[in-house]
Parts: C-alpha cells; structure tokens; sequence
C-alpha cells in the first residue's frame, strides 16, 4: 500500500479552497419591496357629471363590476327611441319582402327597406356604445384605495376618478448583481419573509421577470417575484427579504 502525504500548504490550501465553496454554495438574503400585481388610476373618456359611486375606499370590488355612472339620460332616451324605430323598420322590410314574393312591389323597395333596417342598427350600436361610455367598470379585482371624487362633482376628460389595487398577488422587487444572472431562471420558487410583520410572514414565490438590460452605473439588474396573497397579510410597500441562490 502506497501512502501519500501532502505538504502542509497544501493541506491549507485545500481547507481555504473547501471553506470557500462552502461559503460561495450558501444562499443570500437580499432586501426587497413588496409592490401590486397591477395598480390603475380610473378616469372618465368624456366630460361629464358624476351620478353614482358604487364603492368606497377600502371596498373590494370584482373586475366588470360597474363601480362609477356618470350622467347619461338623455343617451338612454335615444337607445329608446331607436329600439322603436327599428321594429318599425323591420316590420316595413318584412312586408315589403313580402309584397316583391307575390310579384306586388319591386326589388328595389324591398332592399330600400332592408338598407333601414341595417342603418337604424348602426345607428343603435352607437347610441348603446355612448350609454356604456358613461359606465365605468372595475379593469380588475382587488381594492379600491384612493376615491378622488363624490356624485354630483363634474369631472373632465381623462381626470382621474379613483384608484384600484389588485392585492391578492404581489411582486416583490430586488436589485440584484449581474453575477447571479446565471443562478435565476422563469418560475423558480425563492424563500421569502416579511420581517416587519410580527411573527415575519413566511412564504415562498416564483420568479416572475428577470430584467434583460443590467444598469451600466450600478451593475445590477431587477428580478420581481409573484407571490400569492389571497389571505391579505403582506402589504404593498412592505420591506421583504428573499433567500436567492448563491452567484
């Protein structure tokens, strides 16, 4: 049997190498904000006089739920009244179809009045598209968090009306350097916590967005995680700390 001793340095040499290994393989704790899946800032198209709001700030609201109606009387009265003009008109194209059937009236009387009916129907479109214009619906589910005005205010075109959060998912922003580009890739699940909750609120999410272009200054590069929160512990704007691999 051959023995085989290695010179002290070595020896130290291989220890720092392991030690260093050891410490490069373990995970880092970085510090983040925790940020909405989606935030939006809802406004009127046209200038008009607010009638009702369905909501107040805090309330939690489903996407397509009618939350602000702003005055539209006379745009309904004028679905009304092309709703009657068009049963008129299909009443008149259906007899005048009848009539060119039995050799009556021509052909040209018959598409007249078919070409009435298709325009009273634009027509129609238009009228319900401006009533729908004055109904704003929720673009999400979530909270309403900022309401800007009451009914009866006026509001302009593009002003903004309220402000909506969609909170039961959140993206937690990290600034992170290029050299852990390399260990990050779509969907892998990281460790997290809240520190400022008491007890830290524990919990694991997924890489959501890995920025393609590093900051030529700083050297870093944005990573947002997608964390579900459905039970509404974790706030937008916390401080969070997430377990990412070592570079």
């Amino acid at each position: 049997m051959r023995v085989c001793y290695l010179p002290v340095f070595a020896i130290a040499c291989l220890s720092m190498l392991s030690a260093g290994m050891a410490q490069t393989s373990a995970p880092e704790w970085r510090e983040g904000v925790a940020k909405p899946f989606r935030a939006v800032i809802l406004s009127a198209s046209l200038r008009e006089v607010i009638t009702s709001i369905a909501v107040a700030e805090g309330d939690r609201i489903k996407e397509g739920q009618v939350i602000v109606n702003l005055e539209s009387a006379k745009e309904k009265v004028a679905v009304e009244r092309l709703q009657l003009m068009l049963e008129k008109a299909q009443f008149d194209a259906n007899a005048a179809k009848r009539l060119f059937e039995q050799n009556v009236s021509s052909k040209d009387e018959a598409l007249a009045k078919e070409l009435e009916v298709k325009r009273i129907k634009a027509d129609l479109k238009i009228a319900e598209a401006e009533v729908a214009e004055r109904e704003i619906h929720a673009p999400l589910t979530g909270v309403v968090v900022h309401r800007l005005h009451e009914v009866g205010e006026a509001v302009n075109e593009a002003e903004a009306i309220m402000q909506v959060m969609e909170v039961d998912r959140l993206l937690l922003l990290f600034h992170l350097e290029a050299t852990m580009l390399s260990v990050l890739k779509l969907g892998q699940e990281i460790e997290v916590n809240f520190p400022e909750l008491s007890p830290p609120l524990q919990g694991r999410a997924k890489v959501h967005f890995i920025d393609p272009e590093v900051d030529a200054r700083s050297g870093l590069f944005r990573v947002r995680l997608l964390l579900e929160n459905q039970d509404g512990h974790a706030r937008p704007g916390m401080k969070v700390r997430a377990k990412f691999p070592s570079s």
